[in-house]
């Protein structure tokens, strides 16, 4: 029977890891990621929350909000469920209206799940030659806390 990735041995292994992710650089590459309709987009890290705020174009520049409180994690498999949504700052936006960009998504990267989760997956952002079991994803100020668990890396 074949093993798990993370389970073959590796040059350099490890039980668990602590890792921070910064902030401003997640912005930089969701930045990349934007689709239209949406013309800006901006993550904003505080402790238990991730704010994402832009506008998007249509016949007028609608300002968004959504908020999201935890990011549940498996292997290299992220879920974003949305906690909340809201447009010119204090009208709610129907979850259901995110079912309308499920099929502008990259689907490479990231898929859509009811009731408004977004799943991203991480194997397409991992070199070839690491494997990881991401465990935990805290949402902290300015950024990301990751909880690793077993992995390992060769030499490229």
């Amino acid at each position: 029977m074949p093993h798990a990735p993370y389970l073959m041995p590796k040059l350099i292994e490890w039980d668990s890891l602590q890792i921070r992710v910064n902030g401003d650089k997640v912005n930089e590459i969701a930045s990349r990621f934007r689709v239209d309709p949406i013309e800006r987009m901006t993550l904003r890290f505080f402790n238990g929350l991730l704010r994402v705020e832009g506008s998007l174009k249509k016949f007028i520049s609608v300002p968004f909000t959504v908020d999201i409180a935890e990011i549940l994690a498996d292997g290299t498999t992220i879920r974003v469920p949305v906690k909340s949504a809201s447009a010119f700052g204090a009208i709610p936006i129907p979850r259901f209206l995110f079912t309308l960009a499920k099929s502008r998504l990259p689907r490479e990267m990231i898929t859509f799940e009811e009731p408004a989760t977004f799943v991203i997956a991480l194997d397409r952002f991992l070199p070839t030659f690491v494997s990881a079991d991401i465990q935990s994803i805290w949402i902290i100020d300015g950024g990301l806390a990751v909880t690793m668990g077993r992995g390992g890396a060769d030499l490229p």
